[in-house]
């Protein structure tokens, strides 16, 4: 028998929050992660539910019939969240949901209300005790960060230390080489030129990510294709977490991309140039495409991995069909996505669109998107490497 029962607003909104957290989204998700979402939507749901409840219709203890409907859509959205996760987690090649890993789940997620409405009825100390238990039990759950050597390291050791099995010529002009992305991009290109790039095979821009970071999938692709006979040039334009430079420093990555094109058609204007960029790379890449049109001298290819929703695709693009970056927009509140997937990645399953829901299950998505391995999420594989040079590489083995 159930001693305190939560306050009837509190409990539907909670329930609709929880409806909300399970509905289906493009990752597979971790239980404890899904539980952390359930956390935030039934808050808010509850919040939400009490406010009504004060409105219009009054507090008190909800009747039997409200407890047990509102346990059974949780129920019924439990089993629909199993299901789905079931689908993605097949597709992705990644392990079942365990029967344990679920009961804590469905536990979790019924119990939850029932168990803040006993506490609510305990005396203030009591309380204080029990929140104290519940802050130190999330704060050991919590996954513990170390700041390990690859994270000390800089983007652009990181990239002159990729490993491949056929390495090629790598050049990184990083933001401590120059004050500005004309100065930056000229010390790229006396690099370039000076270590005998012009006589490789293949020039590459790369353009990084925000923060500076060059996939080294990407590398090895191009480098495996080449049999390193290659050349990578990149400029770095911001130091920043990427998504921070995709809303305040988007105009970065173009200016330094034209910079460094530029001034490689200025001092080599015969050099076969090939344009590559993922995320917030993109961006440079559309921007370095469009200028070296604009001057008579368009690169050989391009390539866009994981572009950003509201980025144009203005060529050759790689998107996984369970890459939330690809989709993710304010517009996605009221208009279900309109790219479709282009990559030879896991052919995992979209879910169905609602509005406003599709957009925060996408928001949700996006904190762990580089999190699986590449094929999901906003991760590529070597493909994008041997897609972009892969022209040079046929026409020497013809």
């Amino acid at each position: 028998m159930i001693a305190a029962r939560p306050a009837a607003g509190p409990l539907v909104g909670y329930t609709a929050g929880v409806v909300l957290a399970l509905y289906p989204n493009l990752l597979p998700r971790s239980v404890p992660m899904q539980l952390a979402v359930i956390a935030v939507f039934g808050l808010f749901g509850a919040l939400l539910g009490a406010l009504a409840a004060q409105r219009f219709a009054g507090g008190g203890a909800p009747s039997g019939a409200v407890c047990r409907v509102t346990g059974q859509v949780t129920a019924v959205a439990l089993a629909v969240w199993l299901l789905w996760q079931g689908a993605v987690r097949d597709a992705a090649d990644v392990a079942a949901v365990s029967p344990a890993e679920f009961a804590m789940l469905a536990i979790a997620t019924i119990g939850a209300p029932y168990v803040v409405a006993v506490v609510r009825t305990l005396r203030v100390r009591a309380r204080a005790a029990a929140l104290a238990v519940v802050v130190a039990a999330s704060a050991l759950a919590l996954p513990v960060t170390t700041a390990d050597a690859a994270a000390q390291q800089s983007y652009q050791a990181r990239f002159l230390g990729i490993d491949s099995p056929t390495p090629g010529l790598r050049v990184y002009s990083a933001l401590s080489d120059g004050s500005s992305p004309a100065v930056r991009a000229e010390i790229a290109v006396d690099r370039l030129l000076t270590a005998g790039g012009l006589d490789r095979r293949a020039v590459v821009i790369a353009v990084p990510t925000g923060s500076g970071w060059v996939d080294p999938y990407f590398v090895r692709g191009v480098e495996s294709e080449l049999g390193g006979d290659s050349a990578i040039v990149v400029a770095q334009y911001t130091e920043q977490p990427s998504w921070q430079s995709f809303l305040f420093h988007r105009d970065a990555a173009a200016e330094s991309t034209v910079a460094l094109i530029e001034a490689l058609h200025r001092r080599a204007p015969s050099a076969r140039v090939y344009l590559y960029g993922q995320s917030l790379g993109t961006v440079g890449v559309v921007a370095a495409q469009r200028r070296a049109i604009a001057f008579g001298r368009p690169p050989v290819n391009t390539l866009q991995s994981g572009t950003p929703a509201d980025v144009p695709v203005t060529g050759p693009a790689l998107l996984n069909a369970s890459d939330p970056v690809g989709i993710w927009s304010p517009r996605l509140l009221v208009a279900p996505p309109d790219r479709a997937a282009t990559t030879p990645g896991r052919a995992t399953p979209r879910p169905p669109w609602l509005p406003v829901v599709g957009f925060l299950q996408a928001t949700v998505d996006l904190l762990g998107a580089t999190a699986p391995p590449p094929g999901l999420g906003h991760r590529y594989d070597e493909h994008q490497g041997s897609d972009l040079v892969r022209d040079v590489g046929l026409r020497t083995r013809i």
